[in-house]
């Protein structure tokens, strides 16, 4: 089983999960009665004690069934370019037989579904909330149990439940604008050490391991040569997956000048570990920048100048002279995570680089920033409000003569907006470099994707003196 702490720490955090449902609970009930009081005491003109007797009705079974088919027809089955897979909701339906009653999977997946659910239906969502919590709780319970067990700890199911943890917390992280936990990556981190010592050489297994990979590469700093980045045989490799490959080094990059110095000041560091950081630095940007001449010909953005984008596009947010058009959501969403890693590398040489290609750096992390913008009108449209995914009131750019498909109307509400996310959030933590105009539109879209995926916005001010 994983020695990293992980099942120890799952007992904190279950029990701060089961306090959390208690008074969520008690408030629930505290409302229940004042309300059922008001209403007896304005039918019948009586006053009435104070009672703490009520009777709780859950959700009918059936909201449950919703839940679950909204999520996997949205999010696990949704139409997707296969050369972008390198994830593992799409591994998921590969385990649907093996869901069974209260079983960690199956608790996982009800958190997940109830909390994507509720997140888009907002009539539902505070009932929502409270069963997202339980199934939660639940969940982490039939975890800790699992890892005590030799066999099922290193199996397929414990693996795929543990990514599932791992990818509600972000989701609630993100729509609340808080820290990341980190507790279920770093356990799926031990999993696959366990794992590297078995025999799970089946297909789902290998692909699973590089579901969690990638996961890793987003998330924290890994060791190129440790077990966990080994290849663990025939890979299906495709371009999202070589990506994550190249992101590692980055990842690792950042995470040794973190180590030394907060980004932007750097002043601190010596002129030999600045130098070598920067070496390094340079190093993974160089194999970085091969991706793009490794992807397909038909993945490349196709530019619409801007008189050819609709006034409605234009209106909710359009900057530059063109916006971009992809193949597909999956494809503009892998193109993105290139971008934000690449405005990373690039924002921490401009801070390095006391000698003229310091200026090179941020012209290029610039550029960068203006491929992000162009992606802006292909995932948002019109949109300016919030709306259901399934909405076609709206509309989005696209090549003289040509209909955008009902696949591109889900994927892009479905996917498209959170892929948003982080790269105007990694532009808005490097505005020192970036032009006055970039950062003014970058505070105004995740305001935008704020307001459109009910995200709790965090405080962002512009620091004085960060202009270029």
């Amino acid at each position: 089983m994983p020695h990293t702490g992980y099942r120890e720490g799952l007992d904190l955090v279950l029990r701060d999960q089961n306090q959390v449902a208690k008074a969520s609970a008690q408030r629930r009930q505290k409302g229940q009665i004042k309300r059922k009081i008001q209403s007896l005491e304005s039918s019948s003109g009586l006053a009435f004690p104070d009672t703490s007797l009520i009777i709780y009705s859950p959700l009918p079974e059936s909201q449950d069934i919703y839940a679950h088919q909204f999520f996997v027809s949205a999010y696990v089955t949704a139409t997707r370019d296969p050369r972008t897979e390198h994830g593992f909701l799409e591994l998921l339906p590969l385990l649907f037989d093996k869901l069974s009653t209260n079983s960690v999977l199956s608790l996982s997946l009800a958190a997940v579904s109830h909390c994507f659910f509720g997140a888009w239906e907002p009539a539902i969502r505070n009932a929502e909330q409270l069963t997202v919590q339980k199934n939660y709780t639940k969940a982490l319970g039939a975890l800790r149990k699992a890892l005590q067990d030799p066999q099922e700890c290193v199996s397929d199911e414990v693996l795929m439940a543990v990514c599932l943890l791992s990818f509600f917390e972000e989701t609630v992280s993100t729509l609340m604008s808080r820290k990341k936990a980190e507790d279920h990556i770093k356990g799926a981190t031990a999993l696959i050490t366990q794992r590297r010592s078995s025999t799970m050489t089946s297909e789902l297994s290998k692909r699973l391991l590089i579901a969690v990979s990638s996961a890793l590469a987003n998330s924290m700093p890994v060791r190129e040569a440790s077990q966990i980045w080994q290849d663990p045989g025939q890979m299906p490799y495709n371009p999202a997956t070589l990506l994550d490959a190249m992101r590692v080094q980055v990842a690792n990059v950042l995470a040794t000048a973190a180590k030394y110095a907060f980004p932007g000041k750097v002043e601190s560091l010596s002129d030999g570990r600045r130098s070598k950081i920067l070496s390094h630095a340079k190093a993974a940007i160089s194999r970085y920048e091969s991706w793009p001449s490794l992807v397909p010909q038909d993945w490349w953005p196709i530019p619409l100048q801007r008189s050819l984008i609709p006034q409605p596009i234009i209106d909710a947010g359009a900057h530059g002279d063109h916006c971009d058009l992809y193949p597909s959501v999956s494809v503009c969403e892998t193109w993105l995570i290139w971008y934000t890693s690449r405005v990373r590398i690039l924002s921490l040489i401009a801070d390095l680089d006391q000698s003229e290609s310091k200026q090179h750096a941020v012209l290029q992390m610039q550029q960068t920033a203006d491929d992000i913008f162009a992606a802006v009108p292909y995932v948002l449209g019109s949109k300016s409000d919030p709306a259901g995914m399934y909405d076609t009131e709206f509309v989005y750019p696209c090549h003289p003569g040509d209909n955008v498909s009902l696949n591109h109307y889900r994927c892009a509400a479905a996917f498209g907006g959170l892929a948003l996310w982080m790269p105007l959030r990694t532009l808005l933590e490097n505005m020192r470099h970036l032009r006055n105009n970039q950062t003014q539109f970058s505070l105004e879209q995740i305001t935008r994707l704020g307001r459109l995926y009910d995200v709790r916005m965090p405080s962002l001010k512009k620091p004085p003196g960060t202009e270029v």
